[in-house]
């Protein structure tokens, strides 16, 4: 029994060592140094602290973070997160990180399958490793937030809806794509709604069979799982809070361009669509070029219709995000598995075209684009380690050398592989090098600049600072309007409370609303409203310093310098600075001591 098994092992291996290696190499580059970076991003600072709060104060429902509810991101995210503080009992960054690098694992796993249903085992073998190596898919699924578990359900609803109407599969698949959906929107919300939709609807109706297969996709219970799953929290939500559908109409209303509101980050997704299949550019283009080649006399692997569905994932979708005032990268990352479906599809049309016996016209044009990539591909470890150079503080020159180097290394085998006949296994050298990039980059150069984008370091500073005292605040410590959310997650044994009134109700966004519908859209209004509202906070700041019925322990603030800068008049022989950033690759901070005010003051204000 026993030689059998190993026998079967011994097979198995030889004929699955493609999709083993690649496996492995794919759990290294979501998994590898997760923890080494601190929490840089503004998205997973806040997904930390609302996770932080949803265990310590039991806010199951709403987080609560900077003294306000936080309502604008479903809770799926912030749970699961959460859940691993609570089973793992450690408060570190790679619990914070681990459900998005398993949704990028699971994305991975998903686009193997669904490459493998359209097109064999070629077709997933080379989108799974496209996926695990494309810049902005690996990056962003490495970070805690809402996209990761969003691209997962999204992959997960289209392939449970690939499996029940193109492979005529079972009820279990309708039942599994509302179960998708309903998860879905409980990590965003209803855009998984459009996510799926422009992917699925317009692959079926050019079939002329819409109606028998939307027939196929209906599952009552699977409906009835699907609104439990996506109309349960929202209900709770309003029925606590009637304002929360406020602030989410706000929320899509700033993202749409629907409401008068502007945002720092506003622009285009199509101008930047090209850079976000780096470094697969040359398979990305010809991939959207799929579904409107003749292809005469190329025998491939899928029917003629197949590259629609991924067509429509990836491009609809870019198509739909365009319309969108603020569409930012992060938001396309749901539609990159598509997009890597059709940069495999590319990559074996240019593979059969370029390995032709007779030479053509399209042979030769085939073996330029891929040499191009390949190129491409050589590039990036240029580029990376540049970027790595101009954007860290200090970089050892060896191991930038190293980053630089590999990636050639690896495109030169990936062309010698290819052109011996290895097929998708030729990009496996590619897939090592994204591999040992990240634990380069994440694991040793990336960790240098801690001190100046993470939170540690001041977090041990305002500990030494200002130490806890011994009256009712005792482990309270004020700051005002709002700080980084980073801080909350190394800043562990002191509770970090707002300066009563300077917090927003709800958000920023919610508030300037109002006062833009009030006041009107032209820029001097919105102009008049800012300065409006910065004088209250200096006036609301004024009054807290110089009441003398002031919490006796809070004695200590925190500011973001900017602020200070602009209200230190104001603050004048009130306040003693402890510490002040400077040269920080994020807001900088200050700490004051609120002095004892003079008694005079206090006899005026009595």
């Amino acid at each position: 029994m026993v030689p059998g098994r190993g026998g079967w092992l011994r097979s198995s291996a030889r004929e699955w060592w493609p999709e083993i290696l690649a496996g492995v190499l794919a759990c290294a580059t979501f998994l590898g140094c997760l923890g080494s970076v601190e929490l840089w991003g503004k998205r997973e600072q806040r997904a930390a602290a609302e996770a932080l709060d949803t265990v310590a104060n039991g806010h199951w429902l709403v987080a609560e973070i900077q003294g306000r509810p936080r309502l604008e991101k479903p809770p799926l995210p912030r749970w699961t997160i959460a859940g691993l503080l609570v089973l793992t009992g450690r408060r570190e960054e790679w619990v914070v990180r681990l459900p998005s690098a398993l949704s990028g694992l699971a994305c991975v796993a998903l686009v193997y399958a669904l490459g493998k249903r359209i097109g064999g085992r070629p077709l997933g073998l080379a989108s799974a490793m496209i996926l695990a190596t494309t810049g902005l898919f690996l990056s962003e699924l490495r970070q805690a937030g809402n996209d990761g578990p969003l691209a997962a359900c999204t992959t997960l609803a289209v392939y449970a809806a690939w499996r029940r109407i193109r492979d005529q599969g079972g009820r279990g698949w309708a039942v599994l794509f509302h179960v998708a959906l309903g998860l879905g929107f409980l990590c965003k919300g209803p855009i998984i709604l459009m996510l799926v939709g422009v992917a699925i609807l317009p692959d079926l109706a050019p079939t002329r069979r819409l109606r028998a297969c939307l027939r196929r996709l209906w599952d009552l219970p699977g409906v009835l799982v699907f609104l439990a799953l996506a109309v349960a929290w929202p209900a709770l939500v309003l029925a606590a809070d009637p304002q929360a559908l406020g602030v989410w109409t706000t929320e899509m209303g700033q993202k749409t361009g629907a409401l008068p509101l502007n945002h720092q980050e506003r622009g285009s997704i199509l101008l930047g669509a090209p850079l976000m299949i780096l470094p697969w550019l040359v398979l990305g283009i010809v991939g959207v070029t799929l579904p409107i080649r003749a292809d005469r006399g190329l025998v491939l692997p899928w029917r003629r219709g197949d590259p629609w569905l991924p067509w429509s994932w990836a491009v609809g979708n870019l198509g739909v995000l365009g319309t969108w005032a603020v569409a930012k990268p992060n938001y396309f990352v749901p539609c990159l598995p598509g997009l890597a479906i059709l940069a495999g599809m590319a990559w074996i049309r240019l593979d059969a075209l370029a390995r032709a016996v007779v030479p053509t016209a399209a042979s030769r044009r085939a073996r330029r684009l891929l040499g191009i990539q390949w190129w491409l591909l050589a590039v990036a470890g240029l580029v990376a380690a540049a970027a790595c150079r101009r954007a860290l503080a200090a970089t050892p020159l060896g191991w930038l050398a190293l980053l630089a180097a590999i990636p050639p290394f690896a495109a030169a085998l990936g062309a010698w592989c290819q052109r011996r006949g290895l097929g998708a296994a030729s990009l496996l050298p590619a897939a090592a090098a994204g591999a040992a990039g990240v634990l380069i980059g994440y694991g040793i150069l990336a960790p240098i600049d801690n001190p100046e984008r993470g939170h540690r370091r001041l977090a041990e500073q305002i500990a030494r600072l200002a130490p806890a005292g011994t009256g009712t605040n005792a482990s309270s410590l004020r700051f005002f309007h709002e700080i980084d959310e980073g801080l909350w997650f190394y800043l562990s044994d002191r509770e970090l409370a707002p300066v009563p009134g300077s917090q927003p109700r709800y958000s920023d966004s919610h508030d300037k609303l109002g006062n833009a519908l009030s006041a009107g859209t032209s820029r001097q209004a919105a102009a008049e409203v800012a300065a409006r509202f910065e004088e209250r906070q200096r006036q609301l700041l004024r009054d807290w310093v110089d009441h003398p019925r002031r919490d006796a322990d809070a004695s200590h603030l925190l500011i973001r310098v900017p602020l200070l800068q602009r209200w230190s008049p104001d603050l004048a022989g009130r306040v003693t600075p402890l510490l002040r950033e400077e040269n920080r690759k994020r807001t900088p901070l200050a700490l004051l001591r609120v002095d004892a005010i003079p008694a005079r003051v206090a006899d005026a204000i009595r």
